[in-house]
């Protein structure tokens, strides 16, 4: 049951992020924009290095293609590197990796050359991007990361449009960009290690409990297996709008041009969805636009009356100044559910659920602050791959607002107070017991009558 007193609230706010800290992750967004711009400004160069050299299309897709070869080992060992040496070594040494097959490039664009600077800068771009967003990460946690995704991709979208601008301006034109693209890296490269000369790699966290390391279960595995089928595809889909397309599509743009431009829609359009996705609708911007045009608002990864109290009383005052009836719109809280017999394996299995998500989601809730003794052995867990010692780092009142979770009898009081805040909806996300019919069956046969029975 939500405790009444909301007493989660008044945990100490955590302080805000030194200058220095600030400046670091400044740096490392530096290195993630231009490794996008180096990493996919060839697009523009294809057409023009293609008729200069009388490269068939087998030969130009092997030279756009190879590039994906140099990527998955940079992508696969770029992680686990960066946790042994440090982020600043590794996301440097693939910064560096990648400026030199840049350089290879600009100095000849024969097929050879071509293939062997691509498969290093693959290898580069691979090592940098995934080192470069685990620093982000260790700097500001998943909102960090995301940001780190978004310059990325800013990256991709920037470097094929001003690499086809630069590359018809002229005869030089290639040999422009490749320098430009290299001089980029190197000074993104010069103003990170500035920035981070003389700070620490972060150190290890002390976790929970003593029984971290025993059950440390690295979840890679699983990711990857999700992950590696549907690479082709997410590779594919791209290349299909920036280097398919453009090849078939007669305009009256330069070839350059036209591909730089197919590449700033195709991937721009990704990285804006992207954005647009994450933005929610907890905030009074998105509980505004929802009082003028929605029929609910979802608080996902939310089961805290005291947040859907405070959201209802928002959306209420921006129904009325849009001229609608504030029951016109909906509030569904939806978050992890685990119900059992045994309330402690109940409660155990859903905080490893909620841990996931849990950095995520509580910056959202303006009537809960999660503090830095809770939040950083959580996050060092969850880099282990250890979802249950992040779990045990979750006290039980912030379980409480994130989760349902417990007894039949507990989670129906849960749901109750949750209506009773204002809620017209709520949605029980899995994993829903210990097994998905278990948790279902006492959903149905348990919780749900005891709902409606108190309502």
């Amino acid at each position: 049951m939500i405790s009444p007193d909301g007493s989660t609230g008044l945990l100490p706010r955590p302080r805000s992020a030194p200058a220095s800290a600030n400046l670091e992750f400044g740096a490392v967004l530096a290195i993630l924009l231009v490794t996008g711009w180096v990493a996919n400004h060839f697009v523009a160069l294809m057409p023009t290095i293609s008729d200069r050299q009388h490269l068939s299309r087998s030969t130009l897709d092997a030279v756009f293609g190879i590039y994906a070869v140099g990527l998955l080992p940079g992508l696969l060992i770029g992680g686990r590197a960066s946790d042994a040496l440090g982020r600043k070594a590794v996301a440097l040494a693939g910064s560096a990796t990648a400026v030199v097959g840049t350089v290879a490039m600009l100095l000849s664009q024969q097929p050879g050359v071509l293939l062997a600077g691509r498969l290093i800068v693959g290898v580069g771009v691979g090592l940098a991007m995934t080192s470069g967003t685990a620093w982000a990460s260790d700097l500001r946690g998943p909102a960090g990361a995301a940001t780190a995704g978004a310059v990325l991709i800013a990256g991709f979208a920037i470097g094929p449009f001003a690499g086809g601008l630069i590359a018809g301006t002229g005869d030089f034109g290639v040999q422009v960009s490749f320098a430009v693209a290299a001089a980029l890296v190197v000074v993104a490269m010069a103003i990170t290690y500035a920035a981070a000369r003389g700070t620490a790699e972060p150190a290890p966290v002390a976790t929970c409990d003593a029984l971290t390391a025993a059950t440390s279960r690295p979840s890679s595995t699983r990711a990857l297996s999700w992950a590696m089928p549907l690479a082709p595809w997410v590779f594919a889909s791209a290349t299909l709008g920036f280097i398919t397309i453009p090849a078939r599509v007669h305009t009256g743009l330069a070839a350059p041009i036209a591909a730089g431009i197919a590449a700033l829609i195709v991937n721009g359009s990704s990285g804006v969805i992207q954005i647009i996705a994450r933005l929610g609708t907890w905030g009074p911007r998105g509980l505004a636009l929802a009082g003028r045009c929605a029929d609910e608002v979802k608080l996902g990864g939310c089961a805290n009356p005291d947040m859907i109290r405070h959201v209802r009383a928002v959306l209420d005052e921006a129904c009325r100044a849009a001229g609608r009836d504030p029951s016109s719109v909906g509030i569904v809280s939806g978050a992890v559910t685990v119900v059992d017999e045994d309330d402690a394996a109940a409660r155990q299995m859903a905080r490893a659920q909620v841990a996931v998500y849990l950095d995520v989601v509580a910056p959202l809730d303006t009537t809960v602050t999660v503090p830095d003794s809770v939040l950083a052995p959580l996050r060092a867990a969850l880099v282990r791959g250890d979802a249950d010692a992040a779990g045990r780092c979750i006290p039980d009142e912030l379980l409480d607002r994130f989760t349902f979770a417990g007894q039949p009898t507990a989670v129906a009081e849960h749901v109750a107070a949750v209506f009773e805040a204002g809620a017209s909806r709520v949605e029980f996300g899995s994993p829903h017991g210990r097994t998905d019919v278990y948790g279902v069956e006492l959903i149905g046969e348990k919780v749900l009558p005891a709902v409606r029975e108190a309502s």
